[in-house]
Order: structure tokens, then sequence, then C-alpha cells
């Protein structure tokens, strides 16, 4: 059985035994690879040459594109020979024309492609049109769009016009558009707050005529020289509305932003106690991330309370104020005799504010119109 057995005979390299050295590799020299140029005969073979460098040739038959190293009449003939068998034979003329026939078909295919990104810049900024007046998104396809296609017919051609209603604005791409608009404004604001490495925030939380608790977030920071603000995010809570639940909502856009609570330096709000408690409330767990955050009390709602304790002649002037005002806007006809009052005074305004303790920042506004009446 030794007979079938290899054995290594080979010991160790111990110093004694000088082995032959490896072969070297040869290393890759770009400039010593061959380069073949085209020739106008391969045209006959139903291949012209690309724009690219160094030259290849592609086929106008089929757009299949040889490598240089390739470019040869062999692989050239068998290629029109395999695949193009009917067109073997066929005269130059035959290929010019297939030449040029494919050369305007790839323009015509770059012009498609051009138009469609035209197509799609136009989309954004109808987008951004609607969103910044506050239009419902409907409103892109049923009047804007065919608004243009029936200027673009009296003003210019039908060409225009036709290429106009491939601007994509249906209801749900104008909704995408707002909301990929929505995020980039978001990330420009990220990357500034990034930068400077220092912001205020002021934020509310409140309920909406839904019954949903929506949590509003503002942002100031400085740019360059300017100071900025900006709404940083507006989500909805989904359980309960407690100053616990508030911080995990911001400590999650944050966390996902890569924005640090080190960074902020106040923080401004009303006087809830989900908001300013000591122990449970939303500064009590910011405070734990930040402990130098100092926290202000939000001059509007300040102005509000302040209201609410004025002067005893000043209170009932408002008082009475509000409740003449309420009773003209209360009913239409009082309404439009009021109108008819003004015309005929020459008065510069013909309406009164309504007033009601929900929209309780109205108070200024109404006597403002009042005493301008």
């Amino acid at each position: 059985m030794d007979r079938f057995l290899i054995r290594n005979n080979k010991k160790p390299n111990d110093g004694t035994q000088n082995s032959e050295p490896a072969p070297k590799k040869k290393k890759y020299d770009e400039s010593s690879v061959k380069v073949r140029r085209y020739l106008s005969e391969y045209l006959g073979l139903g291949f012209s040459a690309t724009k690219s460098d160094p030259v290849n040739a592609q086929c106008v038959l089929c757009g299949q594109v040889l490598a240089n190293s390739s470019m040869k009449p062999a692989h050239m003939n068998r290629h029109l020979s395999t695949v193009h068998p009917s067109h073997v034979g066929k005269p130059i003329e035959f290929f010019k024309r297939k030449q040029e026939a494919f050369a305007s078909n790839c323009l015509e295919i770059a012009k498609v492609a051009s138009v469609s990104s035209k197509a799609l810049r136009a989309s954004y900024a109808v987008s951004y049109l609607v969103a910044k007046q506050k239009k419902p998104h409907t409103i892109a396809e049923c009047l804007i769009l065919p608004a243009l296609v029936k200027v673009s017919e009296i003003m210019f051609d039908t060409k225009t016009a036709t290429a106009l209603q491939s601007i994509p604005v249906s209801n749900n791409t104008i909704s995408r558009r707002i909301e990929d608009i929505a995020n980039d404004i978001v990330m420009q604001v990220i990357e500034q707050i990034k930068l400077t490495k220092m912001f205020a925030l002021q934020l509310d939380e409140s309920t909406d005529v839904s019954g949903e608790a929506q949590v509003i977030v503002f942002v100031r920071y400085q740019d360059c020289s300017d100071i900025r603000e900006n709404i940083l995010f507006c989500q909805n809570l989904q359980s309960r509305t407690t100053g616990e639940e508030l911080f995990k909502v911001i400590d999650k856009f944050f966390a996902e932003g890569g924005i640090l609570w080190d960074w902020c330096l106040s923080v401004c709000s009303d006087g809830a106690a989900a908001l300013t408690g000591k122990n449970n409330g939303l500064m009590a767990w910011i405070r734990k991330k930040n402990p130098k955050v100092k926290w202000l009390h939000c001059i509007i709602h300040r102005q509000a309370l302040a209201s609410k304790r004025m002067n005893a002649h000043l209170h009932e002037t408002l008082k009475e104020a509000v409740k003449v005002i309420n009773f003209i806007k209360a009913r239409p006809l009082n309404s439009r005799m009021f109108k008819l009052l003004c015309q005929e005074m020459g008065s510069e305004h013909q309406h009164l504010l309504l007033h009601t303790e929900v929209r309780w920042l109205s108070r200024g506004k109404i006597l403002n119109r009042l005493f301008e009446l």
C-alpha cells in the first residue's frame, strides 16, 4: 500500500537550502495597451464609431457596442452573420441609411429625456406654489394645467400645449412633491443648526377641531449674521399629552436629525403643567439632558393672562365692545345693515371682526377695528 501514498519528502526551510525565487508578476502598463483605430470600411460590416475615448464600434442595426480590443473585422463579420444574417452582403449605402436613422433615434431619445427632466422641475414648481397659497392639491390638475394648455394654444402653438400636458400634476403627485419639498426644507434647517451648534425652541401643544393632539415646534438659530426662525416640525401625539410623551417626540426627532440637546439654549412655552412641571413636565425632562437650558414664558400667552386681570373700567369697556360686535356679527341682517351704514358714512372698513373666547388673540384686533370705524 505504500506505493499508493504520496510522501512529502520536502524538509522545512532551515536556511541551509536555497529555494528558487518566485517569478515576478508583470505590472500592467496602460501605455503598452494597443488602441485600435476605427476604419471607414467597418461601416460595410454594419458598425459605426462611437464618441467615446478610446473609440468603440457600435452596430447600426441593434446598437450593440464592441470594445476597442474587439474592434476587428472578424468579430464584426461574425456578429453580422449570426445576429443579422439577412443583411449580409448589403451595400454600404444601406448601412449609411441605417446609421443616419440610428443617430436620429438617439437624438429623439435624448430630447424626450430632456423634456421629462423639465416636466419634473415644472411639477415641483407648481407644487411649491400650491403649497404656498394653501390651495387644495386638485387645483393643479383641474385648473392650473388646463389654463396653461389653453394659454399656450392661443399665444403659441399646439406643439407647446402638447408639451405642457406631459407635466405630472395629479392629486397624489402634488402631495408627494410637497412632501419632498417639506423634507428638503427641514434638512436644510437641520444642517444650519448643526453648523451653528446653538438654537432656541418655541413650542406649544394643542388639540385641533378633530380631537387630534398636536405639538408644534419652532426653532430660532443663527445663519451667518442673521437670526432666522423656522418651523421645525409638527406631529400628532398618539397617546397622552404628558411632559414625558412630548419629550419623547422631540427627542426622537433630534436623534434622527443628529441634533444634540447640548446645543439648546432656551425653551419658550406657555405655563401649562405638562410643559413647565418641575418633576414630570417637559422642562424637567429637557434639563435631564441639558441642565443649563433656560425657560421663558411666551409673551403672547402672558398678554392673554394679563388681559384677564386688567383694570375693572378697562375690562368693562372691552366686555361691552365684544358684546356689541358679536351682536352685529351674530345675524346676517345686522351685518348687512351695518355694511350699508359704513358705506353711507364713507368708512375705511365695512365689516367688524368676530371675537370668541377660543381665539383669545382677537381681542386687540377687534378693538383696533372698532376704533378705526
